[in-house]
């Protein structure tokens, strides 16, 4: 039944040769201008970013954890009240 369909929009082997073509070329050139652009941008200077080292490490130390004044403790999920200060995180849902 689907050969049907095809049959009667007439497309020419010719038409699909041309429209692959169009699309090669389209390509290409999309290509060469990204190229291009990328060869544009490493040509001029690139702007001085100042970097700000941060002096806090990476890690944290068990000592500094065990003289920590508040005490971690459990409750349940129906328990949890949600930080009024803490902004709310965005959720994606698809």
């Amino acid at each position: 039944m689907n050969r049907q369909r095809l049959a009667l929009l007439r497309i020419a082997p010719l038409h699909i040769q041309q429209g692959l073509f169009a699309s090669l070329a389209l390509l290409v050139t999309l290509l060469a201008c990204q190229q291009f652009q990328r060869w544009q941008d490493s040509q001029a200077p690139a702007p001085r970013v100042p970097v700000h080292h941060s002096t806090h490490p990476h890690f944290t130390s068990v000592s500094n954890q065990l003289s920590d004044p508040t005490p971690a403790h459990w409750m349940a999920a129906d328990q949890a009240q949600p930080a009024l200060d803490a902004p709310r995180q965005e959720r994606w849902v698809f």
